[in-house]
């Protein structure tokens, strides 16, 4: 293979010329056309990030190569893949429903949506009301970020924080109190 030029025109000219088959490549290790394209993006980072090092002789089986093991690797990985989180809750979900009857957990998933979409709507109105209030609040109460660093990372006072926090959380009370005890009397 000949490549013109140098640095990019060379890539350029590269990508040009293998991109179809790495990609097809790719395709059959996948299995998958988005992670086709992911991988063979990826590949031709790698090539690009080591170009001044490779040898335009051996690109094409260097590209074949690479993309394939990149796809078994990524298959391999993905069969291990496990989600303890998600797997403590299914647990924790069958010993509720044998403690609980349907409608009992219906219910309560139904009250669970209801207080996010509520908490969905807070923030945004709150980040509407004033961005400086959305950002004290959710570094404060939301992350748990201790009130001196928050103070500190806003370039200001602490007293100024804590006034900025109690006026937030006021008209948070004034404006979502009676849906709030809506939900809970639900």
């Amino acid at each position: 293979m000949r490549v013109e030029g140098t640095g990019r025109s060379a890539f350029a000219s590269i990508y040009e010329k293998y991109f179809k088959l790495t990609y097809k490549t790719a395709l059959r290790y996948s299995g998958n056309h988005h992670a086709a394209e992911e991988l063979t993006q990826s590949v031709f980072l790698k090539l690009y990030v080591h170009m001044e090092h490779a040898k335009v002789d051996a690109v094409k089986p260097w590209l074949l190569l690479t993309v394939k093991y990149m796809a078994l690797n990524q298959g391999r990985d993905r069969a291990r893949e496990y989600l303890t989180e998600d797997m403590e809750s299914s647990a924790d979900l069958f010993e509720e429903a044998e403690e609980q009857d349907p409608q009992e957990m219906f219910l309560k998933k139904m009250r669970e949506r209801q207080f996010g979409k509520l908490v969905d709507d807070i923030f945004a109105a709150l980040y509407r009301k004033s961005p400086r209030w959305y950002e004290a609040v959710t570094i404060t109460y939301v992350l748990g970020k201790p009130q001196k660093e928050v103070a500190e990372a806003m370039g200001i006072t602490l007293e100024v924080l804590h006034s900025m926090l109690y006026r937030a959380k006021n008209w948070i009370r004034k404006n979502y109190r009676e849906e709030y005890d809506r939900l809970i009397d639900a």
